[in-house]
């Protein structure tokens, strides 16, 4: 039997036949018979014009981070991460001190 974190199988082992008879583990280190299926219906190459359109812009070399490609709310969000990151260190900060001074 393979060991590993994510095993249930020792717990079910323990509480007994009831559960345990009833309740399989699947395997999850090798795909399933349906996703290998899925996988081989695909066509290989096929590129839809929209996705497309998207290489075409994240790849384009004009100096701009990945995560700011996406364009206008992709900035909004970083600087809004960026913000909320700051208070957050502030507001730790503010509580550690006002501990360690008290």
């Amino acid at each position: 039997m393979q060991r590993n974190w994510l095993s249930l199988r020792p717990l079910l082992r323990g509480i007994g036949g009831e559960l345990g008879a009833f309740y399989t583990v699947p395997n999850l280190s090798r795909p399933s018979a349906a996703l290998m299926h899925a996988a081989a219906k695909r066509q290989p190459g096929k590129i839809t014009p929209k996705m497309e359109k998207l290489r075409k812009k994240f790849q384009e070399n004009n100096d701009k981070p990945i995560f700011l490609k996406g364009g206008s709310m992709d900035n909004i969000i970083y600087r809004l991460t960026w913000v909320l990151c700051f208070i957050g260190l502030a507001g730790d900060l503010h509580l550690w001190f006002g501990y360690i001074l008290a």
